[in-house]
């Protein structure tokens, strides 16, 4: 730093501030490239005598003006020993402080901090400064900015720290959560891509049917279920199998397993185990043979076979009704999407600071109603993001709003085209409306954006509902 400054200070010809800073850095870092401008600058502040005068202060140069040099001497001499003059305050490490009067950073005036050492910079304390939501940073502040914490304020000083203790406690926990998740989501990852690869270790390399039955037997799962769970491919009975471990279902797990088959294979849930084969029975037995064979004969026993023919049909488009989750379109009035605010003032950008912080908070504590409200706030006082939109599509939905969810994410994707969490939950609105190809179409763009395993169960679901959709159209088609 000395190096460079006195370069600076050489560029624009101030000699004396050159010479010190040169001087300085050479004593602390000794460079080559920096002797030959250390040289010149000497000369040009009179330190040393020029070529004619190579006797030292002995010369005739030397006695010319030696008050000056002498001065000049013992200037430089203190200002390496002594280093920068004491600060203007003095504080004790440790000590409570608060910021006032910065003019670059207006943000931190007011905020708390303790102090933590004297700053190499020149009339400068290092202080840890309290953020919002626990967050701490270390800055060097002058000491006309710091002011000490008298002892009447101490019991308001001690009250708002253990406030920030509580925030930097509930911060840490959300941390190590998120890094939990993430973790597991890596190991799940890991996990599938070994099975997928076959590299399972100790075990031999199984196709997929041998793995559903290896899969079966390590689950506790009555007959019904394991009879169910045979009727699929066995690729995804597996998918069903891996769903189950990921959401870590453990009560009622065969009757999960049951309504997730019987919506794969589009069978009502209450239908009983003699008309569970009939969606394969086309497959094992095509249905021209047996009518030729027993129309010829006895037409009375032309019926049975024939009825069961129309009946996966009509499983088929009874099927909408095992979608137990589908919702109503909501009567209330849908939400502005707000605006962004190019250049907010300071109390601006306090309110959205302070209504971001409740909405975390309402959230954290479960209160969807007043995290709703407060990010109705920030979207509607500037701060209509992208991020901001699909936070509160996300909460619209669980509210049992769909059709508000969807305007808000659309308003998110129009400003942010590869946000995929908006597709997502605009996705998962569609399906809960029963919008199953544009539900289809969302779900499909944002797993490839933003992979999200817990996605793939709905994702196959709305597939298989639209595949029926499209069945149905070609069947109507051919009856006109």
């Amino acid at each position: 730093a000395y190096h460079i400054r006195g370069a600076a200070h050489c560029k624009l010809g101030h000699w004396k501030k050159a010479h010190r800073d040169l001087s300085q850095g050479q004593k602390l870092d000794f460079q080559d490239q920096s002797a030959a401008m250390h040289s010149m600058v000497s000369k040009k502040a009179g330190m040393l005598p020029d070529q004619s005068g190579r006797r030292g202060p002995t010369g005739e140069k030397a006695k010319a003006n030696p008050k000056s040099k002498t001065i000049e001497v013992v200037e430089i001499e203190d200002n390496t020993k002594k280093g920068p003059p004491p600060p203007t305050k003095s504080f004790k490490v440790g000590q409570a402080v608060r910021l006032f009067g910065l003019q670059k950073a207006p943000q931190l005036n007011g905020k708390r901090a303790l102090v933590q050492r004297l700053s190499e910079t020149w009339d400068r304390w290092e202080v840890e400064i309290r953020m919002e939501r626990g967050r701490v940073e270390v800055k060097a502040i002058r000491s006309e900015n710091i002011f000490a914490v008298s002892q009447a304020q101490a019991s308001n000083w001690q009250r708002e720290e253990a406030l920030f203790a509580e925030e930097k406690k509930k911060r840490d926990k959300e941390d190590a959560k998120w890094k939990e998740e993430e973790e597991m989501g890596k190991r799940l990852n890991a996990q599938r891509t070994k099975a997928e690869r076959g590299t399972t270790t100790g075990l031999p390399k199984m196709d997929p049917t041998e793995k559903l039955e290896a899969e079966m037997s390590t689950l506790p799962l009555d007959q019904e279920a394991l009879v169910l769970l045979r009727r699929l491919r066995a690729a995804e009975a597996l998918d069903v199998l891996q769903q189950v471990r990921i959401q870590g279902i453990s009560n009622n797990l065969s009757s999960y397993i049951k309504i997730k088959v019987r919506q794969k294979l589009g069978e009502p849930d209450d239908e009983d185990e003699p008309k569970m084969p009939q969606p394969v029975h086309p497959r094992s037995h095509p249905p021209p043979p047996p009518p030729e064979k027993t129309k010829a004969p006895e037409p009375a026993k032309a019926a049975p076979p024939s009825a069961p023919e129309p009946e996966p049909e009509e499983s088929e488009e009874d099927s909408e009704d095992e979608d137990f989750d589908l919702m109503p379109e909501e009567k209330e009035p849908l939400l502005e999407s707000g605006y962004i605010e190019a250049e907010p003032t300071e109390k601006q950008t306090d309110a959205l600071a302070k209504w971001k912080q409740e909405a975390q908070e309402a959230l954290d504590t479960g209160d969807n109603r007043t995290a709703l409200d407060r990010f109705t706030e920030v979207i509607e006082g500037g701060g209509g993001t992208a991020l901001n939109l699909t936070k509160r599509g996300d909460l619209l939905l669980k509210e049992r709003r769909p059709l508000a969810a969807i305007k808000d994410c659309s308003a998110a994707i129009q400003a942010n085209q590869d946000l995929g969490k908006a597709y997502r939950i605009r996705g998962v609105a569609y399906r809960k409306l029963g919008k199953y190809k544009e539900a289809k179409k969302d779900l499909v763009q944002a797993q490839k954006l933003d992979f999200d395993e817990g996605i793939s169960a709905i994702e196959k679901f709305v597939a298989e509902k639209v595949r029926l959709e499209e069945k149905r159209a070609r069947k109507r088609r051919r009856l006109q």
